[in-house]
């Protein structure tokens, strides 16, 4: 990077339920992490136990035993909103954090989004200022819609955005000087195949993960990787990405090699572009051993997602306690608490606090800091209230954005990014004793969900393996069988995970053929402390209805 068709809401019907039962009440799970720093402390004084750090490396929340009235800060929002576009059936009530992310995607699309037709499949952003890195952080912005509603619109164009950006730049990216470009697309794809499971996303993720790792890692400076092939400065924003993306491809290929990438860039960012004392993330190292000391919100998303995936990988406490400090350090000296409201003057930062959003939620989500969620929710709420007529919301987010100015399309996806990663669904936060509704998922990936909210709904697998993840809920010594209520098109089986899609088999549910929702139960080996649990459908081609 440089410095210089109408969409229609899936409606969240609550009929789908998995039901753990024999499950007593469990303790608090607290706000922050132990063992670190007096400057990582929790609002409520309470802090966590060790067992309620176990879950997997992506989007997750902790429970919590106290009602959340709202974001710190911000009054609840009550007023009821109403939605009525161009080929809507009827008007749509906007009132939840989610409402307004879905409503802000689907005017960000209705203005920027191109799907070709003269090429079938094929989408693109149009606008100004649109060249390599921007697409690939807006296309994020779609992968993450979909995984939080499972919404089919949105599955294509994950697609279509994809063939889109190949017939622009190819399939070979080498001739791009910028190695963070190549990373921050790296990462889109890789994340793309776990939606979707197209091996295509997987293949071109790692040969270009294997570009930029085999031309821009080098032991000058003591290591770390090239922002350009002039080789002249080790920048955060080319070495956080890349620890990302070998923690996803870790993750992808199960190649623990790519993990070891991962820790050795960020032992590297974390000795030469890290302030241990503050948590602020530097900008750049210069071939002259100079340092930028410049902090921006997409360094240290990047700095905190990279550690957060470390940390859910190998349970090392000196990950949390970076991400924790680097996040206090945003919040508290970039921001004293308060909504950003700045990267506006230039078309580049435009973007940046979408990117860390993103990784400040997989942070929050996954390691259950409430405080953090409650922060995101702030911002997002100010990015819904400070909207123009046609639903944008310029970078600004405590800024009117007006009706009378050109918005770049990078520009009006750091709100739309902001408010799909401020999803703090409270009712997530759950017990095991408590019954988990179907759509209370924080992710879900190779799958379709469809169907009207109080009618029937149905999970079409569109991939092996299809999932639904339900993050940090905390498991109690006496829970010993789980129950699902579905029926299914044919006999179909679906297994209950912990902490990964593949991870340990908890259960396998069989469930038969039938039109109306049946109850099957299984038995459970003893578990405890707070997991993700993923349920796994891993037959192509199934339909569920609940």
């Amino acid at each position: 990077m440089r410095f210089v068709d109408k969409l229609r809401r899936p409606a969240l019907g609550l009929v789908l339920i998995l039901a753990m039962t024999g499950c007593g009440e469990s303790g608090n799970a607290g706000d922050r992490e132990p063992g670190g720093t007096e400057s990582v402390k929790t609002e409520s004084g309470t802090a966590k136990s060790d067992e309620a750090e176990d879950g997997t490396a992506e989007n997750g929340l902790a429970e919590s035993d106290e009602a959340e009235d709202g974001p710190a800060g911000m009054q609840q929002d009550t007023e009821t909103e109403s939605s009525e576009t161009e080929g809507s059936e009827v008007k749509r009530e906007i009132v939840t954090i989610q409402d307004k992310a879905y409503e802000s995607f689907s005017r960000f699309i209705d203005a920027y989004y191109f799907e070709s037709k003269i090429t079938e499949g094929v989408g693109s952003f149009i606008g100004s200022n649109i060249f390599f890195w921007e697409p690939a952080e807006m296309y994020e912005m779609v992968i993450d819609a979909y995984e939080h509603t499972g919404d089919e619109r949105y599955y294509r164009m994950i697609r279509e955005i994809f063939e889109g950006f190949k017939l622009e730049h190819g399939e070979d990216w080498a001739w791009n000087e910028y190695n963070d470009d190549i990373a921050w697309m790296t990462i889109a794809c890789t994340r793309a195949y776990n939606c979707t499971g197209d091996q295509d996303f997987l293949d071109i993720a790692v040969k270009h993960f294997g570009i930029v790792w085999e031309r821009g890692w080098s032991d000058d400076l003591g290591g770390g990787i090239w922002w350009r092939t002039d080789n002249n400065t080790k920048n955060a924003c080319i070495n956080c990405p890349m620890a990302i993306a070998a923690c996803l491809l870790g993750d992808a290929l199960d190649d623990e090699s790519y993990y070891e990438k991962a820790v050795q860039i960020m032992d590297w960012v974390t000795a030469n572009l890290y302030e241990e004392q503050t948590g602020n993330v530097y900008d750049a190292y210069g071939i002259d051993g100079n340092k930028n000391h410049w902090a921006s919100t997409y360094n240290q998303g990047t700095f905190i997602g990279a550690n957060t995936l470390l940390y859910m990988h190998y349970g090392e406490k000196a990950y949390y306690t970076r991400a924790r400090k680097a996040a206090d350090f945003t919040i508290d000296n970039m921001y004293q608490g308060g909504v950003m409201n700045n990267e506006d003057n230039s078309t580049d930062l435009v973007g940046f606090k979408g990117i860390l959003a993103r990784w400040m939620y997989c942070f929050a989500m996954n390691c259950g800091q409430e405080d953090v969620m409650d922060w995101l929710e702030m911002n997002g709420e100010a990015a819904w209230e400070n909207r123009n007529s046609d639903g944008l919301t310029a970078t600004a987010l405590a800024t009117k954005t007006p009706d009378n100015v050109t918005i770049i399309p990078y520009s009006a996806s750091a709100a739309v990014a902001v408010l799909n990663n401020c999803r703090g669904d409270r009712d997530v936060k759950l017990k095991i004793a408590d019954t988990i509704d179907l759509n209370d998922f924080a992710r879900c990936g190779r799958m379709i969900l469809s169907g009207q909210q109080g009618g029937a709904r149905t999970i079409e697998t569109v991939g092996a393996n299809a999932y639904l993840e339900y993050t940090g809920v905390r498991f109690d010594e006496d829970c010993r069988s789980l129950q699902l209520s579905l029926a299914a098109d044919r006999d179909c089986t679906v297994e209950i995970r912990l902490d990964a899609r593949d991870g340990e088999l908890l259960a396998v549910l069989e469930v038969p053929a039938g039109e109306e929702p049946g109850t099957v139960q299984a038995e459970i080996e003893k578990v405890t402390g707070r997991h993700s649990v993923y349920l796994v459908i891993p037959e192509e081609g199934r339909k569920l209805s609940y």
